[in-house]
């Protein structure tokens, strides 16, 4: 049969055959698209997360190491989402084992899912230059202060003793200032071992004041992290205590660790047990009943700000002082200084790269 002029059948099967072609065409090109930008955010997520898990193992090893690491020194740090890969290269070590070793932390944080097993999705690798800070203090004396000392009137016990009252590490000096004033009739302070006190001479508060070799602008300026900024009484987990300003004290108190006063300390009340480190940059006021330390204690360092503070005041009627060098108690109170101080701007989060 001949078609007609115009006459169109047969046609719309193709047409439809090339509709349904060009539409699966355009719909698997949008699937295979989606698909793609899926896996390129969750890429991107993991890789984000690969980054955190990173800075979260570093973060938790600089703050948790205790000993000096020795160079290539690794730990797995198993965080939620991964673990981190956590290795130390020795980059500097100065012939003075007191003094800050330079070190490189390099953290891997590897991401894991649990639908993917414990194949690694993603992966990421920071560093961080640190130094080794030991917690260390010239023993200068049992008792330093630049600012000098002033006995009051009054019947009391004064008693200061630079033995080791815990090793057989060999005494120290139970007082070391610029002058000692007493006033008599009043029982003279009891120092020992002989000669026990070591009087400078005034106007040598800034030498003894720097012969401690305390940086006291950088403690009050922000190189000592405390973990509190007031005093804690029975507290004897050895805390690191900073009193920006004045600290009056009253009361029946007790106390450890790490005792840093910018300004003046006044000790009242019936008495004040303390074991530890005592560091105050202007002067003492031993005012209380009875009052005893074992460890350290500093008065007077703002003699290194250029500030002259009144004398650190002791004695008394009744008033009664027991200072005792103790090198178990200092090493406790410094012991949260110890460890490993990343150094300011630089952190890499490029360092696989490299």
């Amino acid at each position: 049969m001949t078609p007609l002029p115009g006459d169109r059948r047969g046609i719309a099967l193709p047409a439809v055959i090339l509709l349904v072609a060009l539409l699966t065409a355009l719909l698997t090109t949008g699937l295979s698209r989606a698909r793609t930008e899926r896996q390129i955010a969750e890429a991107s997520d993991e890789t984000a997360g690969a980054l955190t898990i990173a800075q979260s193992g570093l973060q938790t090893y600089l703050g948790t190491v205790t000993t000096r690491p020795a160079d290539g020194d690794s730990t797995r740090i198993n965080v939620t989402g991964g673990y981190a890969n956590v290795v130390t290269y020795l980059v500097r070590q100065p012939a003075d084992t007191i003094q800050r070793t330079l070190y490189l932390v390099r953290s891997t944080g590897v991401v894991i899912t649990p639908d993917s097993g414990a194949a690694p999705r993603a992966q990421r690798t920071v560093a961080q230059f640190a130094e080794w800070e030991a917690g260390y203090m010239l023993h200068r004396a049992a008792l330093t202060a630049p600012n000098g000392l002033q006995q009051r009137n009054g019947s009391s016990i004064l008693y200061f003793s630079g033995y080791d009252a815990c090793a057989t590490n060999a005494p120290i000096p139970a007082a070391r200032t610029t002058s000692m004033t007493t006033v008599p009739p009043a029982p003279a302070p009891t120092f020992l071992p002989p000669p026990g006190l070591i009087a400078e001479g005034v106007g040598t508060g800034l030498t003894v004041a720097t012969q401690t070799a305390i940086n006291w602008a950088g403690a009050l300026g922000g190189e000592l992290v405390p973990d509190y900024t007031s005093f804690q009484n029975g507290n004897f987990a050895f805390p690191v205590q900073r009193v920006a300003g004045n600290l009056a004290l009253a009361g029946t108190l007790a106390g450890t660790g790490l005792l840093v006063v910018g300004g003046d300390l006044d000790i009242g009340g019936s008495s004040f047990d303390f074991r530890g480190v005592i560091l105050v940059g202007g002067s003492i006021d031993f005012n209380a009943s009875l009052q005893i330390v074992r460890g350290l204690v500093i008065s007077g360092l703002n003699e290194q700000l250029g500030v002259n503070p009144q004398r650190t005041e002791m004695g008394g009627t009744n008033k009664n002082l027991y200072i005792y060098y103790d090198s178990c108690f200092i090493l406790a109170a410094l012991a949260p200084l110890t460890g490993l101080t990343p150094i300011r701007n630089a952190w890499l989060d490029t360092w696989a790269s490299y």
